[in-house]
């Protein structure tokens, strides 16, 4: 396989891999995904992803293993599974959804407001404005107007997270919320 796009299937397919590798060596990891991976195995099956953007344990332990799950596939870069997104995390999610639990691996995934919210926070009007509409509307209650979906984003990151481009980004996809009067 020469094609670094990871669909939900082979996402699936590579994380049950590790799982096996991680069985064999008598651990059982924890992973817990955020961003395209998340996206692509738990709410929108036709997204794609270059990489797996997850917080992980045994953290070396896993990554030995995503390595060798790596090499058994050529073209699939060696750091398919990171966790250079930890430094982006407002902490745990308290509502994040069961993805997989298999031998030697348990995965869960982001709920809808805690992507939502770290989508709004990077503000890449190229690649997360379409992951934004999917994500609003997938929260409980669906966010549908810029001030709800701010409001989201502010509970989960926190209100100095939000930047100026944030909001207007938000701003630009949703209506204004309904002026009470």
């Amino acid at each position: 396989m020469s094609d670094p796009a990871l669909d939900r299937e082979r996402i699936a397919d590579l994380l049950l891999e590790l799982g096996r590798d991680l069985d064999l060596a008598g651990v059982r990891a924890e992973l817990f995904l955020v961003g395209g991976a998340a996206l692509a195995l738990v709410y929108n099956t036709r997204r794609m992803t270059a990489d797996v953007d997850a917080v992980f344990e045994p953290k070396q332990v896993v990554y030995d293993a995503a390595r060798r799950v790596a090499a058994n596939h050529p073209g699939l870069p060696a750091d398919w599974l990171n966790d250079g997104v930890k430094g982006f995390l407002p902490g745990p999610d308290l509502n994040a959804r069961a993805a997989l639990d298999a031998p030697g691996i348990v995965v869960s995934a982001a709920s809808p407001e805690y992507l939502l919210a770290l989508k709004v926070q990077a503000s890449r009007i190229d690649r997360d404005a379409d992951d934004i509409r999917l994500l609003a509307g997938l929260c409980v209650p669906p966010a549908r107007t810029s001030d709800e979906v701010l409001a989201v984003a502010e509970r989960v990151i926190g209100r100095e997270r939000l930047t100026a481009k944030a909001q207007y980004l938000v701003q630009s996809m949703f209506p204004a919320g309904i002026e009470e009067g």
